[in-house]
């Protein structure tokens, strides 16, 4: 195994950069896990932040959905940019934009197919809580329209209004629901970024240790050596996946351990199977950089640029809901994407059925689709070299 050997050996050299991308990543964790803890157990009722645009206009039951909403929530001043209200949605000036099409009312009391819209920000509890209030209005209302029928817009909303503010005592389980919940969001957030920390480290150490064993004198002296070349591959591929699965793991039991919730569910195996299933795809992207390149340099640059690139692009950084579509069109065609969106879609789901699980395999499966098509470049790559030894 002296193949496997030198690979580590050589590994050992890019142990300055692996470490400085972790230190940065592991600091970053630990001060949001830090800043996200809440000291008290006691429930207290807060109110959201909240902007509505009234796009049907003013009459007697939106008044009376408003008024009840009003309740729950603290409205905030109405911005016609829409960019202003994804602005205001990013920076947390609102935690929920409630938009009531043209014809809503029209459509709903007539029992026809329509909906509110809503932007919020993804896995918040603010978002779940204003959710809950305006299906409980939605939900009593349509009792009534299916009850009492030609009831006018000025009695359905007095008598929605009346039976829910009947109030009744109840005692919260802390540790169960919400537990689940925080869990999965803190798995979202931490995972998505380890993204650019994964794809930078492998690029980092594999791409300059396959850069190493394929330059033109490397493969001159392997010519001569009686070790063969399916030998050599068998051993670069398996030092390889030594190094990104023990990298990978390394942080997988950090993300566990800074969880405060520490649930192991079925949210969470998905979580790292999805980083098993992009970590396979990063080091092939890493294997084709280090067989390409001219220059150790060179690595360096294009693991910086392409770490940074796909982070921002996918939304590893910035929420994948406040990129513009065209940003979106164009991530579309990296697997860091379909890496977060995975993340996104496992961090939301309560149920398990099988359009819930295929929906996430679908997703994995196009990264593993990259990771083949990127293989299968570098092999040609790689032959083509192989064969250019004078």
């Amino acid at each position: 195994m002296q193949v496997f050997k030198t690979y580590f050996k050589i590994l050992k050299k890019q142990k300055r950069p692996i470490i400085i991308y972790a230190v940065m990543f592991l600091c970053m964790i630990v001060l949001l896990t830090a800043n996200t803890k809440v000291a008290n157990n006691k429930f207290v009722t807060t109110k959201v932040h909240v902007m509505v645009v009234n796009e049907d206009g003013d009459n007697k039951f939106i008044d009376g959905f408003i008024d009840y909403l009003g309740q729950y929530v603290t409205f905030e001043k109405v911005k016609e940019d829409k960019e202003a209200r994804k602005d205001d949605l990013f920076f947390r000036k609102v935690d929920y934009i409630l938009t009531i099409p043209k014809g809503f009312t029209e459509s709903f009391v007539g029992n026809r197919k329509t909906s509110l819209i809503k932007d919020d920000v993804p896995g918040s509890m603010e978002a779940i809580s204003v959710d809950n209030v305006i299906n409980n209005y939605l939900n009593m209302a349509m009792v009534y329209l299916k009850n009492v029928p030609g009831i006018s817009y000025e009695e359905l909303a007095s008598n929605v209004t009346n039976n829910l503010s009947v109030q009744t005592e109840v005692h919260i389980d802390s540790k169960t629901k919400d537990a689940l919940a925080s869990s999965n969001s803190f798995n979202v957030d931490y995972f998505n970024v380890l993204g650019f920390v994964i794809i930078a480290s492998l690029i980092t150490g594999v791409s300059v240790v396959m850069f190493s064993f394929h330059g033109l004198d490397i493969r001159r002296r392997h010519t001569a050596s009686p070790i063969t070349i399916r030998n050599m591959n068998f051993q670069l591929i398996l030092a390889n996946l030594v190094y990104a699965l023990s990298l990978l793991l390394l942080y997988v039991v950090f993300g566990y351990l800074q969880n405060e919730n520490r649930i192991v569910n079925t949210n969470t195996w998905l979580t790292w199977i999805n980083a098993v299933v992009f970590t396979v795809t990063c080091l092939s992207i890493s294997y084709l950089v280090g067989i390409t390149v001219n220059s150790r340099k060179t690595v360096q640059a294009i693991s910086t640029a392409l770490s940074l690139g796909l982070a921002f692009l996918s939304g590893m950084f910035v929420p994948q809901q406040y990129l513009g579509d065209t940003v979106l069109k164009i991530a579309s065609f990296t697997p860091s994407f379909w890496y977060v969106k995975a993340n996104n879609t496992i961090g939301n789901i309560t149920t398990f059925h099988w359009s819930d699980i295929g929906q996430i395999i679908g997703y994995m499966a196009i990264q593993l689709g990259f990771a083949i098509a990127i293989i299968s470049i570098a092999l040609v790559v790689s032959k083509r070299k192989t064969q250019q030894t004078t």
